[in-house]
């Protein structure tokens, strides 16, 4: 399902973010932000929850049946108020 390797592992680590935070996030109901094209790759921008609660951005794009991050970070104050808000309307 997930796809790894020491690039995308290295982007993460660089935001202190775990491999388990960032698939946590992502099963957890996360909420579709955007998407855009990078280098005619589709990219979708997610923000989610980790089972401890910490609000995460999750970069990915999928790969046939594999789902690979490109990278995560915490989310801003502007990004945390933007989920809080989102999650109250039934997000």
């Amino acid at each position: 399902m997930f796809q790894w390797d020491r690039g995308n592992l290295r982007k993460i680590k660089a935001h202190k973010i775990e491999q388990e935070e960032a698939e946590q996030a992502l099963l957890n109901g996360p909420i579709l932000v955007y998407s855009q094209e990078v280098e005619s790759e589709p990219r979708f921008v997610y923000y989610g929850e980790t089972n401890a609660g910490r609000l995460l951005a999750v970069i990915i794009t999928e790969r046939g049946d594999n789902i690979r991050v490109v990278t995560s970070y915490d989310l801003d104050a502007g990004q945390r108020r933007d989920y809080i808000q989102r999650r109250a309307q039934g997000e």
